[in-house]
């Protein structure tokens, strides 16, 4: 298993590739469609794209590579409709093209065996994607600091409750936030103060 991590674009968001058996899982691809291509071994196989939540820096390059590989998308329902090309205009919402699945009725995708936990508070549809000891957590648990709360169907109480049940997870699970540095659960149990 092997793990590409790309901050790009103007928020420095993580776009990370998840290589596992010759097959490949993007997850959060927020910019700059050739620059991930670059990344991708001839003969490895795309099993999918996964999004964290709808905003544009974590969905701007999901349809050129939706395109090119001919793959699926998920993302939870929550969030569809800051992803819709016919309602933009809320903020941070990230027009896709591409058809979109469900993410929270699945736990395969392709060669990938996932949890997908529901996480609101950032967005109405945000979810931490966990694939064997990697915590994909978007824009809800950072390492030291978690998402705003004051966007387009964000909610502050949602976020305290979804904190809940990420403290619930196993220590020696490793975070991948949306932004930043990794870091892992034990470590943030310990010092993030969102989650004392």
């Amino acid at each position: 298993m092997n793990l590409d991590i790309l901050p790009i674009g103007l928020y420095q968001e993580n776009s990370y590739i998840l290589h596992d058996n010759g097959h490949v899982l993007f997850i959060d691809p927020g910019r700059y469609a050739k620059e991930i291509m670059k990344h991708i071994k001839k003969d490895e196989i795309i099993d999918g794209i996964v999004l964290t939540h709808g905003h544009e820096d974590h969905t701007g390059a999901v349809d050129d590579l939706a395109e090119a590989y001919q793959c699926p998308v998920y993302m939870h329902s929550a969030d569809l409709d800051l992803t819709d090309p016919k309602q933009v205009g809320r903020g941070f919402d990230g027009p896709i093209y591409t058809k979109v699945s469900p993410l929270e009725r699945i736990d395969q995708i392709g060669t990938f065996a996932v949890k997908v936990y529901h996480t609101p508070g950032h967005t109405a549809g945000s979810c931490c994607i966990q694939y064997r000891s990697l915590l994909f957590t978007g824009d809800t648990l950072f390492a030291g600091d978690i998402g705003r709360t004051d966007l387009y169907s964000g909610d502050e109480q949602e976020m305290l409750d979804s904190l809940k049940k990420l403290k619930d997870l196993p220590n020696d699970l490793q975070i991948y936030p949306g932004h930043g540095p990794a870091s892992s659960m034990h470590e943030e149990k310990m010092c993030n103060p969102y989650l004392q």
